[in-house]
């Protein structure tokens, strides 16, 4: 057992830190690829398939098993990472960037199912503290790494070098034993599926192109809007008809289960918008480079970790779980409230520790709300149950990201001319006046985003504490 939750990790830890490695290496990709209209595609292009993908693998992984997914999973987050690391055009890169966002979502979601089907849920909950360290490890290695990476051996590396990591991760997962489920009669909803994976893609491609490649009020983003709109109609009818759905509705009846799965989508806005925009405001407003951004993360990467740990051995101990998402929730609105009045000049204490309450409300959230969804099914809605709660969290980090993104986009248009949005370099080469100028726009921009977040940190609150605890089984 030990080996497999080592290739669990090791594959978990892979997975997320593509997803913060790219963004240090972005301004070089576009100097050397070209293309710097398209290059906000590189991160949103792996979060769409991403977040479409992850429900598909999950329905696979309880018709088929965990392991035999897990390792298809891996082969294709592999491919993805070479065809991202050799591409000799931003398309190319762009195109490889999709394909290993599809299996990375698949490494999110069976990494849980995996160790599900082997462990009981009372136990479950020490190694839910393991996938949390391992998250907030690749959380705060990825802008450390990527500096270091693209300085020593280019920005190709940043994707190169995620797939010797993933081909360990292989090799020890084949190591855990293959449970075949109870067979199905009924096939695979192969329309519902492509109807659900439609609707998210379009949302997500909505979200991050509306308002940046084109405008709010034009008519791509109409027509975006209304494919979304009816490809999640149509999904929503097949799902109720299907006689297996891929994302079975039966599940959101069961209170506990709808419960975490809505606090998973909110936490995971509030989560990735931290993770995305402190280390922006650090560079930008603070005038810090991206290794030292990285470092003074650590409060919140550094209290998300131990907070993982803690709550999986109290879970064990105990056999409760929802205390800690509930403090997990006061905690995030907390540390929220006391983001709220940032400024260009907010002492470095009190920002490193409304970061560490931040990371700690994260760690006692993140992973026991995967646990209470799939604590809520039967053994063969294990896997759909784990992928839901973590395709939640993925969604909800897209959309908090590029919500939050556009509140200050939108600051920044209304406050600044365009010649003075640059690079943090660009920035700190301006006239003091001048960059104090943008300093202020760009906070003033953080705070609404910081603001927004409050009654989302609350809602997930009322969620988790409104639901009646299942005891562990």
């Amino acid at each position: 057992m030990p080996a497999v939750l080592g290739g669990a990790l090791v594959a978990l830890f892979a997975a997320s830190l593509t997803n913060t490695i790219a963004g240090i290496a972005l301004p070089t990709i576009a100097g050397e690829l070209g293309g710097q209209d398209r290059v906000a595609w590189v991160a949103s292009a792996a979060l769409l398939t991403m977040t479409a993908a992850t429900p598909l693998w999950g329905k696979g992984a309880d018709r088929r098993g965990p392991r035999p997914l897990l390792l298809a999973a891996i082969a294709v987050f592999v491919a993805g990472s070479l065809v991202a690391g050799t591409a000799p055009a931003m398309g190319w890169l762009i195109t490889g960037r999709a394909v290993q966002g599809a299996g990375a979502g698949g490494i999110l979601a069976l990494s849980n199912a995996l160790v599900a089907g082997l462990v009981p849920a009372r136990d479950r909950g020490r190694y839910t503290g393991w996938f949390g360290l391992s998250f907030g490890v690749a959380s705060v290695a990825g802008p450390l790494a990527g500096g270091l990476v693209v300085g020593a051996w280019g920005w190709r590396w940043c994707f190169l070098g995620v797939v010797p990591i993933a081909a360990v991760a292989a090799v020890l997962v084949r190591l855990a034993p293959h449970r075949v489920p109870v067979p199905s009669r009924t096939p695979v909803d192969y329309a519902g599926g492509a109807l659900l994976a439609g609707a998210l893609g379009g949302l997500v491609l909505l979200l991050s192109a509306a308002g940046s490649a084109w405008p709010w009020l034009s008519w791509p983003s109409v027509l975006v809007d209304l494919a979304v709109v009816g490809l999640g109609a149509a999904a929503v009818v097949r799902e109720l008809r299907a006689a297996d759905p891929i994302l079975p509705p039966r599940l959101f009846r069961v209170p506990s289960f709808a419960a975490a799965v809505g606090a998973s989508f909110l936490l995971g806005a509030v989560m990735f918008g931290g993770i995305i925009y402190l280390p922006q405001y650090l560079q930008v407003v603070r005038g810090h480079d991206a290794i030292t951004a990285g470092l003074l993360m650590l409060p919140q990467i550094g209290t998300m970790i131990v907070a993982s740990v803690v709550t999986g051995r109290f879970v064990v101990a105990t056999g409760r779980w929802k205390v800690f998402p509930a403090v997990g929730c006061a905690a995030l609105v907390a540390g929220l409230v006391m983001l709220a009045p940032l400024t260009p000049a907010t002492s470095p204490w009190w920002l490193a520790a409304a970061m560490a309450v931040l990371g700690a409300g994260t760690g006692m959230a993140q992973q026991v709300l995967v646990l209470a969804a799939q604590n809520a099914v039967g053994p063969g809605d294990l896997g759909v149950a784990g992928s839901a709660a973590t395709f939640a969290r993925t969604l909800g980090g897209a959309v908090g990201v590029a919500a939050f993104g556009s509140v200050i986009a939108s600051r920044l248009r209304d406050g600044l001319p365009g010649d003075l949005l640059g690079t943090p370099e660009q920035i700190a080469r301006l006239p003091a006046a001048v960059a104090e100028a943008v300093h202020l726009t760009y906070t003033s921009g953080l705070q609404l985003a910081f603001l927004a977040a409050i009654p989302l940190a609350l809602l997930a609150f009322t969620a988790v504490v409104t639901v009646r605890e299942t005891p562990l089984r």
